[in-house]
């Protein structure tokens, strides 16, 4: 089987920490250390808070890890129209179909990289990953049924849109990360595009912390080096990830600030980047933008809770990292996945308005149930997500 030859297409690869960036890496990582060739094409822009449009790294090839990376410059034109879209689809305009293939057309993407695909990735495995980008649609498009999509569903406007029919009709095969992602699928498109999506395997994704978390987290020094280091509040909560409208930011912040006017003694940390604008400048609030991996592991299991309100996900990585940290987790009702992770596995606490909200971070600032609760959640990580269950799934669904 280490004979199969994987070209995986992301618009964004190596550092940027988004969940389906993380996704495509640790599953490229993971597959090259078990002996498969793997290569990744990609552009030139460095991540989703660059210019889409301009080149920021060089072109031509790299070892990331064992993988091979080749880059290609972006497509330099149509960002104009693609913001026009974008700020309709924001303010929950109409878009009909015309605009859709505009938006998708017009969103990041690259010509030689795709000629590229077409040319060198004869009988490779090729997958495509995320499909709100232009650049997998054309790959989708261009290879004519060569091509994969692992798509990362949720209910969302462009879920339903005319360009994303077109993509699963044309994909070779779909690689569901979730239950509820494949569940919604066939909800929608199962009468239309039929047996392509009932058939296929849910992969997961594999999750497994890089560093030995229990051990640092036992000594104290590197505790209070932390501590000192990003000045931790003594007692916080955490979210992880883009700062970003779509990811309900704004309701996070509106909960958390009603929780602290009736007297609540915890603060919000923000980890990762986005739009620093949306963090309020008072007291309650600490905004560390990127940190080292290690450090962001560390700062999760000093938290009392991890909190994403995303309704938007199609898996949540950041739910099973706070979990292996034993930390527990606050979703948003509106959220089917993250949902689904918290009442399969027991490990976090659903909620659907701000009295819930606060609620739920009294019961998580109860450190002694805060701890229970994240180890069923660490259980149910381990059972369902180790690398060798998700690599078995992705090649029973690969052919």
């Amino acid at each position: 089987m280490s004979n199969i030859q994987i070209t995986f297409v992301t618009p964004w690869y190596d550092n940027f920490a988004g969940g389906a960036e993380v996704a495509v890496r640790t599953l490229a990582e993971q597959l090259s250390k078990r002996g498969f060739y793997v290569q990744v094409l990609t552009t030139c822009c460095p991540s989703p808070f660059d210019n889409w449009w301009q080149n920021k790294l060089p072109s031509g090839i790299e070892k990331i890890n064992g993988v091979t990376v080749r880059r290609f410059p972006v497509k330099g034109d149509g960002e104009e129209i693609y913001h026009e879209i974008n700020y309709r689809i924001i303010h929950k305009l109409e878009i009909d179909e015309k605009s859709q293939r505009q938006f998708v057309e017009n969103s990041i993407n690259s010509e030689e990289l795709i000629n590229y695909a077409k040319s060198n990735t004869q009988g490779h495995l090729v997958i495509g990953i995320p499909y709100t980008q232009g650049l997998i649609y054309s790959l989708i498009q261009s290879l004519e049924g060569r091509a994969s999509i692992m798509p990362c569903f949720h209910d969302e406007p462009q879920f339903r849109w005319i360009t994303t029919a077109e993509m699963l009709k044309w994909s070779r095969n779909i690689f569901f990360l979730t239950d509820e992602e494949k569940s919604l699928t066939i909800k929608y498109y199962g009468n239309s595009i039929g047996r392509k999506i009932i058939e296929t395997i849910v992969i997961g994704v594999g999750v497994e912390l890089p560093i030995d978390i229990d051990s640092l987290v036992s000594n104290s020094s590197v505790l209070a080096r932390i501590a000192s280091h990003y000045n931790l509040p003594n007692k916080f909560f955490v979210y992880v990830g883009r700062k970003d409208i779509g990811k309900n930011i704004l309701t996070l912040i509106s909960f958390f600030k009603k929780y602290r006017a009736n007297g609540g003694e915890a603060n919000l940390v923000f980890l990762g980047g986005g739009d620093t604008k949306l963090v309020p400048l008072e007291e309650g609030f600490l905004d560390l933008g990127f940190v080292s991996e290690i450090d962001k592991y560390i700062i999760i299991s000093q938290a009392l809770g991890l909190i994403n309100l995303s309704q938007n996900e199609s898996f949540s990585l950041v739910l099973m990292e706070a979990w292996l940290c034993e930390v527990p987790v606050i979703v948003h009702e509106g959220g089917k996945v993250t949902t689904a992770h918290c009442r399969n596995s027991q490990g976090g606490i659903s909620i659907s308005s701000s009295e819930e909200f606060e609620a739920a971070l009294k019961v998580l600032s109860i450190q002694d149930k805060g701890r229970l609760i994240s180890r069923y959640g660490k259980r149910y990580v381990q059972r369902n997500y180790s690398w060798d269950c998700v690599i078995e799934h992705f090649l029973r669904g690969a052919y």
